[in-house]
């Protein structure tokens, strides 16, 4: 039998799905989340199974706040907790070794969880309620565009959830920073808000980008895709009077600055792919700052590029490339 899927504001009913072992869909800073009990497996294999997720990717699990890190990390870096007095709570994930109170299926079978204190009111209520930590990988169908409010997360997953607990619009827009440490070096996994500038100010350490097995979200090749294929190009403004009709174009010029981009890329993106449009042109922002998650998005969004060659729009797709 198909679920009805409710949009609520009521808290007390998302914490009772929480505690219920069922799924529910949760609002953050960053982008609405699938949630679910953290320690309870089979509520863990609801949002798989609602997501149509690969069990290769790991969830992040929420906490309440810092004092949680240590019931389900050990051997947690200082730097951790330098970090996050500085940006938590907020979008900003740790990568650290899990006990094993986190079940595997959390984790994908790694030994490391990533841990992470969401900034949104609601979202930290519902945690301190159920008294229990919460996966929630963004709730939509799995690799597809991540939903800002409550109702593109009915677009998603209507039908696969019975609640949707409605906290208004996203105010970062894009999924967490994603962390981990060694000796030396942070390795940034997933760019987000928080950028590499921001970590590096506070630890006085370098960081690099991570490149290894899949111990967090955010490191599958495509991803955040609209159905549409979506193409990038250099430049933009050379090609816009070749672009053919049925051509979406993903603009980003009336916008002032990286932090509005970041806070409308997945609903523009949305837009045009409900748009009817037979492809997506688009072109990438500045890579400094937030440019860099917000080009990351778009990078692991896109089938391929687009180029002007001899008065013709010529598209390539990443695997012929």
């Amino acid at each position: 039998m198909t679920k009805i899927t409710k949009i609520t504001k009521d808290i007390d009913t998302a914490v009772s799905e929480i505690k219920s072992g069922n799924t529910v869909a949760l609002p953050t800073e960053t982008v609405y989340g699938l949630g679910a009990d953290a320690l309870n497996e089979n509520a863990v294999v609801k949002i798989f199974e609602a997501k149509e997720r690969p069990r290769f990717n790991p969830l992040i699990v929420h906490v309440y706040d810092t004092d949680w890190f240590e019931r389900y990390g050990t051997g947690i870096p200082e730097d951790v907790y330098r970090l996050a007095e500085k940006f938590s709570p907020g979008p900003i994930t740790f990568i650290v070794k899990k006990k094993n109170i986190i079940p595997d299926i959390a984790t994908a079978g790694n030994d490391t969880v990533g841990l992470r204190i969401p900034s949104h009111n609601m979202f930290r209520e519902v945690i301190r309620l159920s008294g229990v930590p919460v996966c929630a990988p963004s709730a939509n169908r799995s690799g597809m565009i991540s939903p800002t409010s409550a109702e593109e997360v009915i677009k998603e997953l209507n039908g696969k959830i019975s609640f949707i607990l409605d906290g208004g619009r996203c105010e970062v827009g894009i999924e967490s920073t994603v962390i981990a440490f060694t000796e030396d070096e942070i390795k940034i996994l997933r760019h987000g808000f928080i950028t590499k500038e921001d970590i590096e100010s506070v630890t006085g350490k370098k960081t690099s980008d991570y490149s290894g097995r899949i111990i967090s979200p955010g490191l599958i090749k495509s991803h955040y895709a609209p159905e549409t294929p979506l193409y990038l190009t250099e430049n933009l403004d050379k090609l816009i009077k070749y672009i053919p009709d049925k051509t979406g174009i993903l603009d980003f010029s009336g916008y002032g600055s990286p932090e509005e981009i970041a806070v409308n890329l997945y609903s523009e993106l949305r837009k045009l792919d409900e748009g009817g449009y037979e492809k997506i042109i688009g072109e990438k922002i500045p890579d400094e700052g937030l440019g860099t998650a917000i080009n990351d998005r778009l990078e692991r969004a896109s089938r391929g590029k687009a180029k002007l060659t001899d008065g013709k729009i010529i598209l390539s797709d990443k695997e012929n490339e």
